[in-house]
């Protein structure tokens, strides 16, 4: 006998908090029915968990950097993840940073949290072994938001972030240091994830180029995330041709394990060979809904991204203002699914139940034991999206999450609609510039918390929509960097690409 058998107390509270009302008699029955179950569970426990092949590198754990060699607050830790091959590939001789949310085998993941401390994977993200396998070199451990739950870049268990172009103003988030680490050259490429705008956010703060890729496009396989219909990982780069590179090596259906995000027939395409093609002759819908958000919305932001719009059409394009009013509902819907599957999703350990995705028993494990030990370590805003998603479940059964799915469809739908009559949709990344440094949480928790999510207007929606979407630096920028958005098909990651190269290179 390997597992725990219940007590009758606990099946007690099993039926009190199910509402399943046994009775004293029932209990005596079901005690043996339960444990007679149990057994099987010792069967499998005899078993060992299938392995997860580790791409062959030689993996060397370094330390956290003191502050002065850190001075933006950026990097988690440095190390050094490499083949044991000798490889010449796409991405040979290239400093890669990945997000502290992604696995490496043998290299501590925190997530940004407390809570994850002394964890350490045994597996390789899908993305890690690709990474490795074209030839590039891991070398940092990059920070974020504490498990994502903001997009300025202030919540990170070892500090807030700063920004590189000025560091009284937070860099954005939740993949802040993956933005700092491209921006300050401390790694060639990087990696970030992207729920909300995550990629796009930081990217657009500190003038360098972050492509949120069409869902399912890259695998999410040893990730952690928020939800699978809104998870994403993505390049971060300063180029668009960098970018390019970054997604034609991570671009695929996983080989190795099941995705559930993926679909079941799709082919990249060729990232390059359009690259410098221009845009003469495309069409560009400047969505009039992407600006002028109420209380949030800077005009500096909003002029400056529509004389980018006009920009377009000195380069041959065809620029029209378009109306698509269901945009605005985004961040509501995105609210609902994000904070709901975002709770179920860390209270399972970090998975989602009923699919065909690689699990992790070590990691739900290890999350959820942290969960009941330290849960006052979450942050304050991950503590305020756990409140609201457990009250919103318990009270209305998941009513207002199967909604926000619904709507997203809908959604989804009427940026599909238009962009058949338009090969990109144009708007601000964010509504404002970087936010200045936040007042720590001890002193004004209020705007703490309220500030984490007042950029993510333009950008949340095609989380929800999956459409392919880049934020690349405005030109003609004094001062701190304005992102321009660029969105297209689904899967048409390449015409977005094309036209991203062709404003940031004319």
């Amino acid at each position: 006998m390997t597992i725990r058998r219940p007590s009758k107390e606990n099946l007690r509270d099993l039926s009190d908090r199910y509402f399943l009302d046994l009775t004293e008699s029932e209990l005596e029955d079901y005690s043996t029915l339960v444990n007679g179950v149990i057994e099987t569970y010792d069967v499998l426990d005899q078993y060992p968990d299938p392995s997860r092949e580790l791409v062959s590198a030689i993996r060397q754990v370094g330390p956290r950097p003191e502050p002065v060699d850190d001075p933006y607050n950026g990097i988690v830790r440095t190390c050094s993840v490499r083949s044991s091959e000798s490889i010449s590939g796409p991405l040979s001789g290239k400093k890669i940073g990945i997000k502290d949310t992604i696995s490496v085998a043998g290299i501590p993941m925190t997530c940004a949290s407390r809570l994850l401390y002394d964890y350490t994977p045994d597996i390789d993200a899908t993305v890690v072994k690709r990474l490795i396998r074209a030839g590039g070199e891991i070398t940092h451990i990059l920070s974020t938001d504490d498990f994502g739950f903001a997009g300025v870049g202030h919540t990170s268990t070892y500090g807030p972030a700063k920004n590189p172009i000025d560091p009284e103003y937070h860099p954005g988030g939740s993949s802040s240091g993956s933005a700092i680490a491209v921006a300050t050259d401390i790694v060639d490429l990087a990696l970030g994830g992207d729920q909300g705008g995550s990629i796009r956010i930081p990217a657009a703060w500190t003038g360098t180029v972050g492509l949120k890729p069409s869902h399912g496009l890259i695998p999410y396989t040893g990730i952690a995330g928020f939800d699978l219909t809104i998870d994403h990982v993505g390049p971060m780069t300063k180029t668009v041709s960098d970018c390019a590179l970054l997604l034609t090596v991570l671009a695929g259906k996983d080989e190795t394990c099941c995705d559930p995000r993926q679909p079941d027939d799709f082919k990249p395409q060729n990232y390059y060979s359009e690259l410098e093609s221009g845009v003469e002759g495309l069409k560009i819908g400047v969505v009039e809904e992407g600006f002028n958000h109420p209380d949030v919305s800077s005009a500096e932001v909003d002029d400056t991204v529509r004389s980018a719009a006009n920009y377009f059409k000195k380069l041959g394009a065809k620029v029209e203002n378009i109306s698509i009013p269901f945009h605005r509902r985004g961040p509501a819907i995105w609210t609902a699914l994000a904070i709901e599957g975002a709770t179920d999703n860390l209270y399972r350990g970090g998975f989602i139940y009923q699919t065909k995705g690689l699990y992790n028993p070590r990691f739900m494990t290890h999350m959820l034991r942290a969960i009941q030990t330290n849960g006052s370590d979450f942050s304050p805003t991950t503590k305020l999206g756990l409140l609201v998603g457990h009250y919103m479940r318990e009270q209305y059964q998941g009513a207002f999450y199967a909604r926000a799915q619904n709507m997203s469809r809908e959604l989804t739908s009427e940026y599909n609609h238009a962009l058949e009559n338009y090969d990109i949709l144009l708007m601000p990344t964010t509504p404002q510039k970087a936010h200045s440094i936040q007042p720590s949480v001890d002193n004004d928790r209020l705007t703490y918390v309220n500030n984490a999510l007042n950029m993510i207007h333009n950008t949340a929606p095609f989380d929800l929509s999956g459409h392919p979407s880049i934020s690349v630096p405005c030109r003609n920028v004094s001062d701190l960097p304005i992102g321009l958005m660029l969105t297209g098909r689904w899967m048409d990651d390449a015409t977005v690409l094309r036209v991203a190269n062709a404003y940031m290179n004319s």
